[in-house]
């Protein structure tokens, strides 16, 4: 491949990346803003709102996916709860930009840019690669939310241990999306692939 050609090929995938990118946050927000259960303390069970971000990562590559989650974490702050910069940092700012870290899980670049849908990239990820990505995301953002639990909200778990209490009351939540976030991501994935067979 001539160096035109990749050139060429660098622009077109930045581009896409950044038409696909606008698109996948606009939606993650929009669905997070429909709850199927809330907690009282925080945090919600959503029509997979997570998905679009990791999808995006997922077919873009780890910059690009830190760049939609990171902006993503900032939208979540429009109806927030905020006691001090650290607890912002642990619930908004780290806990939703490390969804981002799907994008190591994707494909290499040189394999990506050559591919021009977004399926086809997709496509190129295996299901256990997928899941991975997936896992990866939402613990490490239930690992930022248990820790704001245990140093900001500890008062609420009473007599039980404050770890117990954080780790429970973020995986009561955080558990359901992310099986439904796998669920979904899966079914849209093979449906795509079992279309491409049939072709």
């Amino acid at each position: 491949m001539s160096e035109h050609s990749v050139s060429i090929n660098y622009d077109r995938e930045n581009n896409l990346a950044v038409a696909t990118g606008g698109i996948c946050v606009a939606v993650a927000f929009v669905l997070s803003l429909i709850t199927v259960y809330k907690m009282p303390q925080g945090g919600s069970v959503t029509p997979a709102s997570m998905l679009p971000i990791i999808f995006f990562a997922l077919c873009f590559g780890p910059a690009w996916g830190f760049g939609a989650a990171f902006i993503f974490s900032l939208l979540q702050m429009i109806n927030g709860y905020f006691m001090m910069p650290v607890q912002v940092l642990l619930d908004y700012t780290l806990a939703f930009s490390l969804l981002g870290v799907a994008g190591f899980l994707a494909a290499p670049r040189a394999e990506r840019i050559r591919i021009r849908s977004i399926t086809g990239k997709l496509s190129l990820v295996s299901f256990r690669r997928m899941i991975i990505g997936v896992v990866a995301g939402i613990a490490l953002r239930m690992i930022c939310h248990v820790l704001s639990g245990v140093i900001f909200f500890a008062e609420y778990a009473g007599e039980q241990n404050p770890w117990v209490y954080s780790i429970v009351y973020n995986g009561s939540y955080l558990l359901p999306e992310a099986i439904i976030t796998i669920a979904v991501l899966l079914s849209v994935m093979f449906s795509f692939r079992l279309r491409s067979i049939k072709q």
